[in-house]
Formats: structure tokens, sequence, C-alpha cells
């Protein structure tokens, strides 16, 4: 017997969803964005944490190239044949993209080796609290063999969960 809230048409058959059926997709969708974001998330940070290590080896490469010309590394940023965005203007140790503070460690007198540490950053200023705070570690010993490192920071060689996640070592050493 048809009830008066309940119209329906002769040869048509009411096909629609029920709210069970509703709740069970929102859920099935729920489940795949938490699997999913976390993973967008670290695939984000590996393509920033490429853009450092390029601009690391860039770094490298002039490096290797003043100290073939020079018997030394330079000490000073403006020296190398490179072009690097955003040189300090006041130490000449440092320079800066959108998602990196890049500094040259070396030391005045001792040339023979340097580190070099690309800290992540927003808009160009260094992180200095939060998840995202870390960076890629760039060691060049006097013998010319450059190690690579996801730490904390430089002086810290703490490595955090996502230096974890990114290089897929406990001790964040990259390849």
């Amino acid at each position: 017997m048809n009830k008066t809230y309940q119209k329906t048409f002769p040869g048509v058959k009411n096909s629609g969803f029920t709210l069970i059926e509703l709740l069970v997709v929102v859920l099935i969708i729920g489940i795949l964005a938490a699997v999913a974001v976390p993973e967008y998330t670290k695939a984000v940070e590996k393509s920033r944490v490429s853009e450092a290590v390029t601009q690391l080896r860039n770094l490298l490469m002039a490096q290797k190239t003043y100290k073939l010309a020079n018997a030394e590394y330079a000490t000073d940023l403006t020296l190398l044949d490179i072009e690097l965005p955003n040189i300090n203007a006041d130490n000449h140790k440092q320079f800066s993209t959108q998602d990196w503070v890049i500094t040259l460690m070396i030391h005045d007198l001792y040339t023979s080796s340097y580190n070099a540490f690309a800290a992540r950053a927003k808009n160009g200023k260094a992180i200095s609290s939060g998840d995202y705070l870390y960076g890629i570690l760039l060691t060049v010993p006097s013998d010319g063999n450059p190690s690579w490192r996801c730490q904390l920071n430089a002086g810290n060689p703490t490595v955090p969960a996502i230096c974890r996640s990114i290089t897929n070592s406990a001790d964040g050493t990259m390849q």
C-alpha cells in the first residue's frame, strides 16, 4: 500500500542511495585521505630536499673548480664561478632560496676542508621550530670525498623523523 509521502510512478523503480551507503562511501574516502596526505607531504619534502641537494652539488662543483685553480677552497661565495641566489651581503658565506638557507662553514685559515648546511626555510627565512626544522649537511674533508646527512641543524646531529622518512635511513645518511 502506497503512503502519501512515497510517490512512485508506474514503471519506474525507486533507485536512490540509502544513508548507510553514503556514510560507507564517506568513510572509505576518509580512510584513503588519511593514508594519502602523509605520503603527499613526504613526497613534497623529498622534492624540496632534491632542490637543496642540487644547490649543494652546484656549490661542491664550483668549490672543486676553485680548488683546482687556487689550491684551497673559497671562503667567500662571490669568488666562485657560479650564479648563486640571494648571497648574504654581510659575510658572503650564505645564500638563500624560497625553501632553503645555505651556509658555507669554512675557516679562513684552514681552507682544505669545509661544510655547507642547507637549513629548511620558508620564504627565504630559516625555520626555527616545528616539523620542518631540519637540514642537509654536506661535509667535504681534505681528501675531497663528500658526505651527505639529513639532521636537525649544523651543530646538532639529531636525526628528526622527517629525515628518517626522506632518507629511509635511521641515521639520516644520504647517498
